[in-house]
């Protein structure tokens, strides 16, 4: 039986692409920081203030396109 230590070192812990593409679009666009993580079948976007997720949330469809998003995206506020 494989140790714990063998099992993640075959492991790859690199992130999709589409976290990058998601982050460079939102730096680029909007000029913000944001974080991103994934969730079973959801990539989670959570960017500062209700005001810029409302406006990604109506570019929604064209971030989708841009980025390839295969997942179910969703946006959300922090504070």
């Amino acid at each position: 039986m494989d140790s714990l230590q063998d099992i993640l070192g075959k492991k790859s812990f690199v992130p999709p692409d589409e976290f990058k593409d998601v982050r460079e679009y939102i730096r680029r666009r909007y000029n913000s920081n944001c974080y991103v993580k994934i969730q079973r079948d959801a990539l989670i976007v959570t960017v500062k203030g209700s005001a810029l997720a409302a406006t990604i949330q109506l570019e929604r469809q064209r971030l989708i396109e841009e980025c390839h998003l295969t997942k179910k995206l969703v946006i959300r506020a922090s504070r």
